[in-house]
Formats: structure tokens, C-alpha cells, sequence
């Protein structure tokens, strides 16, 4: 049987250590606490570099950090569970008062460095400005490529902003529930939600030629009486909107871009 402590009060986590033994932490806590506490974890297994510490995360977390898969481990000598206590009325920050309460080390307060990710976001653009009737994307074909974007993992964000030349025809459909036509509409804005997205997907406007010049491999062009080679000679995957939509087209595109 594993010893479980989860009360530091009169003997903190360190007092417990010895040289050799297997000690899992257990964090059930947000991602917010866990970014915090992942320097004191580091600063611990430095310190004590002859204990052997596995930390156990979950929710998710163990995507980002390296996680111990069973919080009731039978293989550790020790498993601490940790309140990582609030802070407030105290001059320590969560992670300060983690050390000094029940940790049992000097106080730290650093910052995590996190992995580099791809953007979540899938730039979408399904109304052109001056021919909204040649490239417009129909209302049911807008939504299968939105939700199918969703049920991928990425996020939809609309990408037409209300700009000086804006098409009053160019009415938002009803699927958009992530857009930027109530923010500033300015070439800076449109370049860097493009240059922060995974990829595009968009009908013949301006939003698709900065995209072709961002990332090409990742541009599905909706064409619909205006063909690609109008405006690239590069090979761009494309769907016709002028023929029912084939489900599962999009999650496929998305998935071969690997």
C-alpha cells in the first residue's frame, strides 16, 4: 500500500524524501496552476536529484507536459496530492506560496516555457466583394465546410472584414458564429489573422490572393465561375461550388495537411 500524504501542516514535502525512493505528485489542478507550478516541479528533481519524481496531470494537461498515465500508482514509494493553496492577503504569488507551505523549499516564481503549436484557427472567406453572385459559397455548402472544420479540432474564424468597399449583399450566414466584421478593417489586421492561421479556405477576393502569398500549400480555393488558373499558375486544392458538396471533403484536406 502507497502512502498517500495530502497534509503538509506540520511536515512538509522534502521532510518525507530519501535517496532512492519513487515519488508521484499528483496536480489536479487547472492548466492555469499547472503552468505555474511546473518551475517548482523542475526546481524539486534539481534539488534532489537522487529522489526519483513522476508528476501525474490530467484534463488534457498530459498533452502538454510529460504525465505519469496512473494517479493510484502501486509502483511509488510516496504519492503527495498538493492543494497548491491561494495567495491572496500573502506577498507570495500561488507558485511562492506552493514552495513555502508545502513544498518545503525556498520560494520561486518562473515562468514555464510551453511547446510551440499550430494554430487552431482556419481562416474561412465565403463572400467576394465586387462579384458576390460568380463566387459567393452557398448558404448549405458554408456550413458543411464550418462544421466540418470544427469536428476536425480546428477553429472557424470568418475572415471578411466590413472594409471601405464593402458589399451590403455580403450578408453574414447564419453558420458564422466567429468573425471579424465588427473589428477594425485594415490590410495589417487581414495579413496577420492570415499569417496566424493553420490554413485558408476562401472564394476568389482578396482575402484568397494574401493567402496564396502566405501559404499556398495550405489554400482550398471555392470556385465556383471563376476558374483558379485566373489567378495562379501554382496547384491549389480546390472544390466546385457548382456541384452538390461531397461530405467529408474538407476534414479530408485538412487531414492530408498533416
Amino acid at each position: 500500500m502507497v502512502d498517500m500524504i495530502t497534509d503538509f501542516k506540520e511536515k512538509k514535502l522534502v521532510e518525507y524524501l530519501t535517496n532512492g525512493a519513487k515519488v508521484l505528485i499528483r496536480f489536479g489542478h487547472g492548466f492555469g496552476d499547472t503552468q505555474m507550478f511546473m518551475p517548482v516541479f523542475e526546481r524539486l528533481r534539481e534539488l534532489y536529484s537522487k529522489v526519483h519524481f513522476d508528476l501525474y496531470l490530467e484534463c488534457g494537461q498530459e498533452e502538454i507536459f510529460e504525465s505519469y498515465p496512473n494517479k493510484d500508482s502501486e509502483e511509488h514509494d510516496l504519492i503527495f496530492s498538493l492543494d497548491f493553496p491561494m495567495a491572496e492577503g500573502t506577498e507570495f504569488t500561488k507558485s511562492q506560496k506552493c514552495c513555502v507551505d508545502e513544498i518545503g523549499i525556498e520560494p520561486i516564481s518562473e515562468t514555464v516555457v510551453l511547446p510551440k503549436k499550430e494554430s487552431p484557427f482556419v481562416a474561412i472567406h465565403l463572400q467576394g466583394t465586387a462579384l458576390p453572385d460568380s463566387v459567393g459559397c452557398p448558404q448549405n455548402i458554408a456550413e458543411a465546410i464550418w462544421f466540418e472544420v470544427i469536428e476536425f479540432g480546428k477553429i472557424p474564424i470568418e475572415c471578411h472584414f466590413h472594409h471601405v468597399f464593402h458589399n451590403p449583399v455580403n450578408v453574414k450566414h447564419n453558420v458564422i458564429d466567429r468573425h471579424v466584421r465588427n473589428c477594425k478593417a485594415s490590410l495589417d489586421n487581414l495579413i496577420g489573422l492570415i499569417q496566424s492561421s493553420h490554413a485558408f479556405i476562401g472564394v476568389a477576393s482578396g482575402p484568397l490572393i494574401t493567402a496564396l502569398s502566405v501559404f499556398p500549400e495550405k489554400v482550398l480555393y471555392l470556385e465556383k465561375l471563376h476558374k483558379l488558373k485566373a489567378y495562379t499558375k501554382i496547384n491549389v486544392s480546390t472544390i466546385n461550388l457548382l456541384i452538390p458538396y461531397k461530405e467529408g471533403t474538407v476534414s479530408a484536406w485538412l487531414k492530408g495537411l498533416g
